[in-house]
């Protein structure tokens, strides 16, 4: 009987601490996405597109360098059953070894870069991003423990303040004229306060002393890992490359500012869970449980939130696009729709990777990146000589067969079938329904116009919302009764 309580009181205790990281990562976030949101708002206003697409360039190369240089060292920390100090000094002499090189190389290449797609000032922007390659690894073991700790609330903290860094920095340098330079010095004040705000908190100068004990075990993960991530980055940042180098600058500053757009219902919902879904499965398994249901939980709470988000963010394109960027960003809202039809699917995919990790299947990761990567790099080649809606148009086909790949790659390692997968995200697309209906009554109402004015948005929003609710309601999905008992809690609170 005692071991029974116990047992009950460890799991209600898990409970309550991946709930309170849940709750301190969505905190982060949210902070984070309005920090976000501002800087979006003033960039839009003091910059151009070509200063947006003038960065965007030289930020996606950096990317791609920047998934190189971490090597899955943060990861490999997260995962391990007992990293000593030993796996954590190995694990930063790895990535800062690996930092410096690319960094170097980066350096090296911001001439011909910016002879190969015409615009000199990219050179600058280069030279900058290369030394925050560089500095980036001196937060990473700091950030891996923080993570394995789910010290979610000191990572809060971190977030913010090296957000406002960036965002006065921004606003500062752009206000002086910089143009593209403000984006780029802004990133640098980012990584800067973020590696001290890590440093801080978790204070470990004995890891920064070099070490390769277990290197081969670091370079295994880190190689598939890392594979995986460049293949995902190639996916996310190729289409940008493509279109500086045949259409320019200036479309590419109009298609990175879509994809900004369209990335906001995703901020808002699954990159609080990213940071705690990889250290709270790992600690569930390490417990002996299984992954199939904590898998169809979140299919079906992710059906239920980003896909009715990424319909109303298509339906009502054109005045969240007025709000955020301003009236000079017309041709926005068409990429925006475009973009998030295709988006819509993507709402498993957030899952693959910590599952996949979590099972030891680091190789599949990789592989089911290079299968839908692979199409997706052809068809924006083709369809970019013909303008930027056409390169936008093509996640409308490769959305769909992103998440065919994902799902088939989790449910096969954990024994869940096609039909449980239908009934987990069958109450989302109830409250889809809810969303979508909640917006065209709106709509409609006005005349079936679609260029709202900031009142009519709103009015549409709240009946997304009210619509959504009675979605979850009619469906019986959990989280109607997780939102029930977080308003009771709030009511008692209050």
């Amino acid at each position: 009987m005692a071991r029974e309580q116990g047992g009950r009181s460890g799991t209600s205790g898990a409970v309550s601490t991946l709930r309170r990281s849940l709750l301190l990562s969505f905190i982060e976030r949210y902070a984070g996405i309005v920090i976000g949101v501002a800087m979006m708002v003033a960039g839009a206003r003091m910059l151009t597109p070509a200063d947006f697409g003038v960065f965007a360039i030289g930020m996606s190369v950096a990317m791609l360098l920047g998934a190189l240089r971490d090597f899955g060292t943060g990861n490999y920390l997260v995962q391990l059953e007992t990293p000593e100090r030993d796996a954590i000094r190995s694990a930063f002499t790895v990535s800062c070894t690996i930092s410096i090189g690319c960094a170097a190389a980066f350096a090296l290449g911001a001439v011909p870069l910016s002879h190969f797609y015409g615009e000199p000032g990219l050179g600058d922007v280069v030279l900058v991003l290369s030394a925050t390659l560089a500095l980036n690894p001196f937060s990473m073991p700091a950030v891996a423990m923080l993570r394995r700790q789910m010290a979610f609330g000191r990572l809060a903290m971190i977030s913010v303040a090296s957000g406002l860094g960036q965002l006065c920095t921004l606003v500062l340098l752009a206000s002086l004229g910089q143009g593209y330079m403000a984006m780029a010095w802004a990133w640098f004040v980012a990584v800067l306060l973020r590696t001290l705000g890590a440093n801080i908190a978790h204070s470990m100068p004995w890891a920064f002393w070099p070490r390769l004990a277990g290197w081969r075990d670091i370079l295994a993960f880190g190689a598939w890992d890392t594979a995986a991530s460049i293949v995902n980055l190639i996916h996310e940042t190729l289409p940008q490359l493509i279109i500086g180098r045949v259409l320019g600058t200036a479309p590419v500053g109009l298609f990175g500012r879509a994809q900004v757009v369209c990335q906001i219902p995703d901020r808002l919902i699954a990159s609080a869970l990213h940071p705690v879904v990889l250290p709270a499965l790992a600690d569930h398994v390490r417990r002996g449980g299984s992954l199939k249901e904590p898998y169809l939980l979140g299919l079906s709470y992710m059906a239920a939130v980003h896909v009715p988000a990424m319909v109303c963010l298509a339906l009502l394109a054109e005045p969240i696009v007025l709000v955020l960027l301003g009236p000079q960003w017309g041709e926005v809202p068409t990429l925006v729709r475009l973009m998030a039809l295709g988006m819509v699917w993507l709402f498993p995919v957030f899952l693959t990777y910590p599952i996949l990790v979590i099972l030891g299947r680091i190789r599949d990761t990789l592989i089911a990146s290079l299968i839908t990567v692979l199409p997706s790099i052809l068809l924006i080649a083709i369809a970019a000589p013909h303008g930027i809606a056409a390169a936008a148009a093509v996640s409308i086909a490769t959305g769909p067969l992103q998440t065919f790949v994902a799902v088939s790659f989790v449910r096969r390692h954990i024994g869940v079938a096609w039909g449980e997968v239908l009934r987990a995200v069958a109450p989302g697309a109830v409250a889809t329904l809810g969303a979508t209906g909640g917006v065209v009554a709106v709509m409609s109402a006005l005349g079936f116009r679609t260029a709202l004015s900031f009142g009519e948005m709103l009015a549409a929003m709240v009946a997304a919302g009210l619509g959504w609710l009675a979605g979850i309601w009619l469906g019986g999905h959990p989280l109607f009764g997780e939102l029930r008992n977080l308003g009771r809690r709030l009511w008692r609170w209050a």
